[in-house]
């Protein structure tokens, strides 16, 4: 910064601790919130499964060739809840993140390869 003419350089300061430059909002570190809602994206899969069974029962036989509705009633249940939940955790700031994202990712996994079956479907 320039004061009348003269250079002046502000020293650079370095954080004493890892929670000196978080939000105020944030919770320390030390008090991060259990992991239950990164548990709970794990449950998108049998989530998703049992919304696909029941879809399917609702449907049967009401509507021909509608074989693949309740597959994709379940695998977007199970991405939905698996997403849902890893975002509740984030905003939770609950401990150990990768949890929620390993079980977004798991539960998603069926809607991908659903995907990728209609994609190659002759």
């Amino acid at each position: 910064m320039v004061y009348g003419g003269a250079i002046v350089r502000r020293p650079i300061v370095l954080p004493r601790s890892p929670q000196e430059f978080r939000s105020p909002s944030a919770p320390p570190i030390s008090v991060r919130r259990l992991p239950l809602l990164g548990l709970v994206s794990f449950l998108g899969l049998p989530i998703g499964a049992f919304a696909a069974h029941i879809a399917t029962a609702a449907n049967h036989g009401v509507t021909a060739g509608a074989s693949t509705t309740g597959v994709s009633i379940g695998v977007l249940a199970s991405a939905a809840v698996g997403l849902i939940a890893t975002v509740g955790a984030r905003v939770r700031q609950e401990r150990w993140p990768w949890l929620g994202i390993v079980g977004a990712v798991l539960s998603a996994a069926p809607l991908v390869l659903f995907l990728v079956g209609m994609m190659f479907k002759h």
